[in-house]
């Protein structure tokens, strides 16, 4: 009699403990940092329970970095020194195109 090698992990969100080879398989998901998930899933319906989405969802609501940044918008400068800023730009870029002519 041959011995079958079943490999088993658990589900990073729900700690389920899936198997993951052979005909008793349970169905699951890996993401890119090859964490395994849950995924119980009919095609043309919603999943009865996916927990890679779950865990998505936790990330973007408690990351700083994933959640939407607040918008600040503040006046620097003036509209008058803008325009003599962008001026004194355009002389110093016309200047220097100038010189690379020569």
């Amino acid at each position: 009699m041959k011995q079958k090698t079943i490999f088993a992990k658990k589900c990073e969100w729900c700690k389920t403990e899936l198997i993951l080879n052979g005909k008793e398989s349970d169905t699951y998901v890996v993401n890119a940092e090859h964490k395994i998930f849950c995924k119980i899933h009919t095609p043309g319906k919603e999943p009865e329970k996916d927990c890679m989405d779950e865990y998505i969802k936790d990330l973007k609501k408690n990351s700083p970095i994933i959640a939407k940044p607040k918008i600040e918008i503040r006046k620097l400068t003036d509209k008058n020194t803008a325009i003599k800023k962008l001026d004194d730009l355009k002389q110093f870029l016309n200047n220097k195109r100038h010189s690379y002519n020569r």
